[in-house]
């Protein structure tokens, strides 16, 4: 398959906006219903089953890819890594459940699932820059620094957060600054894991977006700005999560939830479009 987009298909089809405004109603009844319904302990519910099979959807959506372009020197290769990505980020997911579910393990975290968590960003990463380095060799200089500049500034930001600042009573808005001493052994752990997640999800997130960049006027560029999209929500929750973490402990009834959820479904969306734009 001719990996040539640039100077053969200039003119992309635009996005379902039809789609996009039912994916963001279901999103907000999720989140209204996630937000009322307590969380039973001891069982899967209906919710923590939903963002398990966005994770799965997400999945088989980039295995499909894979498998269309699989002829492809750069498609074939990228799409299967992405697929593998959320192959593991499934499987953490769903392990979650299962040590907290069925095993009684509160907040599994850190723990075995992460090692799966962990492994969706080099695989994420690869497919990414697979891709932009196929069609555009060498990257600007502004590619170069954003590429840089927001991992070191969403872990620096997570940094500060985790070192200074800790949750007084009376909830997150409230924080004191403690001396070292006072964090404990189980506080860094968190905090030491939740610091390689940022950096690793926000150079996925700014890889995406050089991403975008190169594919924005091509036929993929609106498959392009959904994966972004669903990127960006990921991100964003991972790094909501792993701040809240040092503050409490993730509940499912938490937005965060549906954050993660919403990212996967337009990830699902966008694999959609890749598959049928060429």
């Amino acid at each position: 398959m001719d990996d040539t987009i640039e100077g053969k298909i200039t003119v992309g089809k635009g996005i379902n906006y039809y789609v996009i405004a039912i994916i963001t109603v279901g999103i907000i009844i999720f989140l209204i219903g996630n937000s009322v319904e307590p969380e039973v302990e001891d069982e899967l519910d209906f919710y923590e089953l939903l963002s398990s099979l966005g994770f799965i959807a997400a999945t088989i959506f980039a295995f499909l890819v894979a498998k269309r372009y699989w002829g492809s020197k750069i498609f074939g290769k990228s799409y299967l890594s992405l697929a593998l990505g959320y192959l593991c980020y499934s499987i953490g997911w769903n392990l979650f459940w299962v040590y907290e579910i069925y095993y009684q393990v509160e907040n599994p975290y850190p723990y075995y699932p992460d090692i799966f968590f962990i492994a969706f960003y080099p695989f994420t990463i690869y497919h990414l820059r697979k891709n932009f380095k196929g069609f555009q060799k060498t990257l600007s200089k502004e590619q170069k620094f954003i590429i840089i500049i927001i991992p070191i500034v969403f872990s620096s930001t997570y940094a500060f957060f985790g070192l200074f600042l800790v949750e007084a009573e009376g909830g997150l808005e409230n924080f004191v600054i403690k001396p070292l001493p006072d964090y404990g052994e189980t506080y860094f752990k968190e905090y030491l894991t939740g610091l390689v997640f940022v950096f690793a999800t926000s150079l996925t997130f700014s890889s995406a977006i050089v991403s975008t960049q190169i594919f924005r006027d091509t036929v993929l560029g609106g498959a392009w700005g959904l994966l972004l999209l669903g990127i960006l929500l990921n991100t964003a929750a991972d790094i909501y999560y792993y701040i809240f973490e040092l503050f409490g402990g993730y509940v499912r009834e938490n937005p965060v939830t549906g954050i993660w959820l919403a990212g996967t479904v337009f990830v699902c969306y966008g694999l959609y479009k890749h598959r049928k734009e060429i």
